[in-house]
């Protein structure tokens, strides 16, 4: 989508920093692959339906394993074609024409080859062939010429051409399946809604295909489907049995589901589950290690709403989407196994973004702790999906739900994905809806919480004075880090429960208490991402 450019006039927060800059808005592809009987070869053809920005030519993208055979402008041949290097290794298609900012333009390009990537073909265990589309982040232009970008949401229809004996999955909804000649048959999927390029999938593989069947819905009812490999479905069935109550409970938390469907699919991806709107593919060897957890199927869930429908207009600020699925998977491990659960799984959390103990025992701090989680300055996307993204990410919702409450908070969820629904956003749009639902000054947190590095880390010291208990509270991370605010701190005093509005190097606060108090506990109820050592001063 064209952005503004207020944007580059707008705080860190709203700052693109992604290298790509889209110039044209691509609003429609219809796509066309026919894979081959044998191998691994793909016969492609992509219509594209754009809006242009200005009078710049059309630059689509395409991997230069994949060979242009023809391109057509609005229905006519274009004999003005070229290809020029793009990167070190992928092509380019370069289109110019003779219209104006506003104007639509339709390009058509076919082109053939084996992908080196995005498009994965395997054979299974059962020695059968399988295709599967693996896009994340930015690998779809390796096998389609679209412009691989998720602030550049689409509509997609497929139509995959493949031997009779392959079931296909792809983005939305099943139109037909027409039978063609020399055993073979064309499926066709649409999607009236915009996604982004790394959600255009399609799979075919040998699939058995099974309904799941909600218990009952208070909202409409989503279609629900799992799709595994014939020997995996009665696994398959049961392991997302669970799937209609997660579109449920995220339906109530959230909004309505924003797609017309949602199948499970066994697939060949190298992540463990990839929230492809309407068909999330799940990794094969979770199935025969019976891996396919409700975690798992919760946060991919969850990535329906926040990821695919409300997508992150930049790289450098995908916790809109990790951080989101991450907690709204833990709020349901607390909704069905209790709030324990859901500490638990928080604390699970903290320990990741803190670090880990070595082989030799000795803890060793999370390097990735030393970037803030958005970092404008990172070019490896695959290093994105680190423990900045993911856990800490979604411990920022949950210090912000702590400061605003849960119903500011869950009013905020809401009004941000009703507001942004099928389109983009930045962390400053979510930072703003957060305010304007609180009637709180935000910016502080979400400048602190996002764009420094670490977490607070504590030294408590407490003494007796008569019949008081004085407090001292150091914040002793690493300079580079950067001081805290903490507001309504929560200590437990020998089983007193204290607020403090912690901020700065040092923060002191008298505690009246007769007794020297057993223990002193910081954050009990683990409201904050912190570190903490408490100490009786001599």
């Amino acid at each position: 989508m064209i952005l503004a450019l207020l944007f580059a006039l707008q705080g860190p927060l709203a700052a693109r920093a992604d290298t790509v800059k889209t110039v044209h808005d691509a609003i429609r592809y219809d796509i066309l692959i026919a894979v081959s009987d044998t191998g691994s070869h793909i016969v492609g053809e992509v219509e594209t339906v754009w809006v242009l920005g200005s009078d710049a030519p059309v630059v689509v993208p395409l991997d230069s394993a994949m060979r242009v055979v023809r391109v057509l402008i609005d229905g006519r041949e274009n004999t003005r074609v070229h290809r020029t290097a793009y990167g070190r290794e992928d092509n380019i298609v370069y289109i110019p024409h003779d219209k104006q900012a506003g104007d639509t333009l339709r390009t058509r390009i076919r082109y053939h080859g084996v992908a080196r990537d995005g498009l994965v073909v395997r054979t299974d265990s059962s020695g059968n062939r399988t295709f599967f589309a693996d896009n994340w982040p930015d690998r779809a232009h390796l096998w389609l010429p679209v412009q691989d970008h998720p602030s550049d949401k689409a509509e997609v229809n497929f139509r995959v051409e493949v031997p009779f004996d392959l079931e296909v999955i792809a983005n939305g909804t099943l139109v037909k399946v027409d039978t063609l000649a020399r055993n073979r048959a064309a499926w066709q999927y649409r999607l009236e809604t915009r996604i982004p390029p790394s959600n255009f999938v399609f799979g075919a593989a040998r699939m058995a295909v099974t309904a799941l069947t909600p218990a009952s819905c208070t909202a409409p009812c989503v279609p629900q489907t799992a799709w595994s490999y014939p020997k995996d479905s009665a696994y398959a069935a049961q392991a997302f049995s669970v799937a209609p109550a997660i579109v449920e409970y995220f339906s109530q938390m959230v909004g309505p589901f924003p797609y017309p469907s949602l199948a499970h699919v066994e697939t060949s991806t190298r992540f463990g589950g990839m929230e492809n709107a309407t068909a999330i593919f799940y990794a094969a060897q979770l199935y025969p290690a019976k891996q396919v957890g409700e975690e798992i199927i919760a946060h991919e869930t969850a990535h329906q709403w926040f990821g695919d429908a409300v997508t992150e207009a930049d790289w450098h600020h995908l916790w809109l989407s990790e951080g989101f699925a991450t907690y709204l998977a833990a709020l349901w491990l607390g909704h069905v196994h209790g709030d324990s659960a859901f500490r638990a799984k928080m604390r699970q959390h903290a320990d990741a973004v803190f670090g880990k103990k070595g082989k030799d025992g000795v803890f060793v701090k999370n390097p990735v702790t030393e970037t803030p989680i958005v970092d404008t300055t990172a070019t490896d996307l695959m290093g994105l999906l680190s423990t900045n993204n993911y856990p800490k990410g979604a411990w920022v919702l949950n210090e912000l739900r702590n400061i605003v409450g849960d119903s500011a908070f869950f009013a905020g969820l809401q009004l941000y994905y009703r507001r942004y629904r099928n389109g983009i956003a930045l962390s400053s749009d979510f930072e703003e809806v957060m305010q304007e639902v609180s009637g709180q000054d935000l910016d502080w947190f979400f400048t602190q919480a996002l764009m420094l590095p670490g977490y607070p880390m504590l030294t408590v010291r407490w003494t007796r004075n008569g019949n008081a208990v004085d407090l001292e509270i150091l914040q002793v991370q690493p300079p580079g880090w950067g001081l805290r605010r903490l507001p309504a701190l929560e200590i437990d005093v020998g089983g007193k429960l204290v607020t403090v509005d912690a901020s700065g190097a040092t923060t002191r606060v008298r505690v009246p208490e007769s007794r020297a108090p057993e223990a002193v506990v910081v954050d009990p109820n683990d409201k904050w991402l912190l570190q903490a050592k408490v100490e009786r001063a001599p």
